[in-house]
């Protein structure tokens, strides 16, 4: 169910890019011109969850590896989220759709600029695909990171076309880790993107989600692989969680034998 309050997101004013558009810097790369496979990979959970620290693993992993020695294709990684998307809509906002608050945030008073954020972002992703920065006949890994409340919802702003084939990720994570984690990033911020997060947005607007609902939604209506969706509990310590996804250098990303994306 959809909440019709409205929403308070706290930011710095700068309003953080990281994640927009991600490919690593310093890279040589080639016009695409034919069909290295591009895997998507959605990493879904509350703020403070833990989908940020995940894709940042994932990317540098991938970064540092460059080579599938399978194959021996080169492999690459970008990560795209929404957040700079919504700061900028509230940005250049003149209908009365955000309001500022202080200090430097601001409310979300119609809450369809989520679903047109997600539109957004699904053309930044195509265009980052379609644009010839990708390695000709590499491989690359394409991590979307996003929150919602209503995932079916969310999921049905995007192309079907560009749901096939991917895999998502969601981490359950127990709201008041993700409240210490998300108060903890501010005290002792390490990137650029470790942005507040209000107490009003978690109890008014992610107190719950449908997650197990869109499970179904995404296997039975979009015909997605049961195997490309999976959950997983992120409530252990970051470097536990780490520690656990390391079998992604065994060719055994994520959840094992199941989730081979590369």
């Amino acid at each position: 169910m959809r909440h019709e309050t409205p929403l308070t997101q706290d930011q710095s004013n700068e309003g953080p890019e990281e994640g927009r558009v991600g490919p690593e810097e310093g890279r040589t790369r080639k016009k695409r011109t034919s069909g290295g496979p591009v895997v998507k990979l959605f990493i879904l959970g509350l703020p403070g969850s833990g989908k940020s620290e995940i894709a940042r693993y994932l990317i540098n992993y991938v970064s540092s590896e460059r080579v599938d020695k399978q194959s021996d294709q080169l492999c690459s990684a970008s990560r795209f989220n929404d957040y700079a998307i919504l700061d900028d809509m509230f940005r250049q906002d003149t209908k009365g759709r955000f309001k500022p608050t202080a200090p430097g945030g601001f409310d979300v008073l119609d809450l369809s600029v989520f679903d047109e954020a997600l539109q957004i972002l699904e053309q930044e992703v195509n265009s980052y695909i379609s644009s010839g920065v990708i390695e000709n006949d590499g491989k690359e890994l394409i991590v979307i990171e996003f929150s919602r409340n209503d995932y079916s919802r969310a999921f049905e702003q995007f192309n079907q076309s560009f749901l096939r084939d991917a895999y998502f990720l969601y981490l359950d994570t127990e709201l008041e880790t993700c409240k210490q984690r998300v108060r903890n990033k501010i005290l002792n911020p390490k990137y650029e993107d470790d942005y507040p997060v209000s107490e009003y947005i978690f109890e008014n607007y992610y107190s719950k989600d449908n997650w197990l609902q869109t499970m179904d939604d995404l296997t039975k209506d979009l015909g997605i692989d049961r195997r490309h969706v999976s959950t997983f509990n992120n409530n252990l310590p970051e470097e536990v969680v780490l520690g656990k996804y390391a079998k992604f250098e065994n060719r055994e990303p994520i959840r094992g034998k199941d989730w081979i994306m590369f």
